[in-house]
């Protein structure tokens, strides 16, 4: 029981550090400074972590994995989503 401990801990540190991130793109409306090759490569090791989780019957692994996931595709989203704002208003400015 005591291990598992450990792994829900993780779990929801690992949770809760993606939402500053989240929170500064909301805030700022800007994805300037942020690796989209970073985060797919970060989307690819959860979707693989799932799996693993998933494969082994490890909770904390899978319910991570997948909350990590959603934030990322979020990011992902946002980055996109900021990243046309700010493209649109260097389009506007150079015209």
């Amino acid at each position: 029981m005591y291990p598992l401990i450990f792994g829900w801990v993780a779990t929801t540190i690992t949770i809760v550090y993606k939402l500053p991130q989240m929170y500064t793109f909301y805030k700022e409306k800007t994805s300037k400074g942020i690796s989209i090759l970073s985060l797919t490569i970060q989307t690819i090791s959860y979707i693989l972590y799932t799996i693993h989780g998933y494969i082994i019957k490890d909770p904390p692994i899978f319910i991570v994995s997948i909350a990590s996931l959603i934030l990322n595709l979020i990011l992902c989203f946002q980055y996109y989503y900021y990243r046309k704002k700010v493209d649109a208003v260097i389009l506007q400015f150079t015209e």
